[in-house]
């Protein structure tokens, strides 16, 4: 099987069509989505039901479920907050439905699927170094584990009780390693990369694959502007940062 595996969206149009139109020029088998489809960007309604018509595994981001209120914006910046405030005053009844049905993790017999740290999923942990990696294999009963949330793509490998750390493009998986990995962000990575990240996993070939994808930013940090959502969301896009 082949997978098309990516997160973060973030209500970002322009990133989201260049990234599936990629993901759908490499003939994957599924698509699997690891969360924040909405947040941030200006176009929720868009992305949500252009995720949808992709028929995808989809697990629940931290800002998918603050938009729909099952989620307390407590520990959101004033950028987030502010912006989900906006997003859950532009969502419609479909997608408000659609985000409904996302779950905290989809597991295949091979790999595992989360939107942050695999400890815990509903508390939206980061996994941002070896010490975060470790709380979540310490729970990893599967070869893989595929998260988000960071938008920093890395490579986080288990061998003999040691822990790696890497920044690979392509991945061939070892015979005797546990992995986690994370897929970056289509919509606002955050690696000084302002291009969108991707990732495909061939379970035939053992190999796991990233790759950047240029798209129209200005379009989509204009559109930003416009709806009056805070600037930062914008520039920020410029930089992948």
């Amino acid at each position: 099987m082949k997978y098309g595996i990516f997160s973060d969206v973030h209500s970002n149009l322009e990133a989201f069509e260049v990234a599936l139109d990629y993901l759908k020029s490499e003939s994957v088998d599924k698509f699997v989505f690891l969360g924040d489809i909405v947040g941030y960007g200006a176009n929720p309604n868009e992305c949500t039901s252009l995720l949808k018509s992709l028929n995808a595994v989809c697990v629940a981001g931290n800002h998918d479920l603050a938009a729909i209120k099952q989620l307390s914006t407590y520990n959101f910046n004033s950028y987030a907050r502010e912006a989900i405030d906006w997003t859950s005053l532009q969502l419609n009844d479909k997608s408000k439905k659609y985000l409904q049905t996302f779950k905290f993790t989809y597991q295949q017999d091979d790999f595992i699927c989360v939107h942050a740290s695999l400890m815990n999923p509903e508390n939206f942990d980061y996994v941002r170094n070896r010490i975060d990696a470790a709380a979540s294999f310490s729970v990893l009963d599967r070869r893989l584990c595929f998260i988000g949330h960071s938008h920093r793509i890395g490579i986080y490998s288990l061998k003999n009780d040691n822990i790696f750390e890497s920044r690979e493009q392509i991945l061939h998986l070892g015979q005797n390693e546990r992995y986690i990995i994370n897929v970056g962000s289509i919509g606002q990575p955050r690696d000084r990369d302002p291009r969108a990240g991707v990732c495909l996993y061939d379970s035939d070939k053992g190999l796991v694959k990233f790759m950047r994808l240029d798209y129209n930013i200005k379009k989509a940090a204009d559109k930003i502007f416009k709806e009056g959502l805070p600037s930062a969301l914008a520039l920020r896009l410029y930089d992948g940062r």
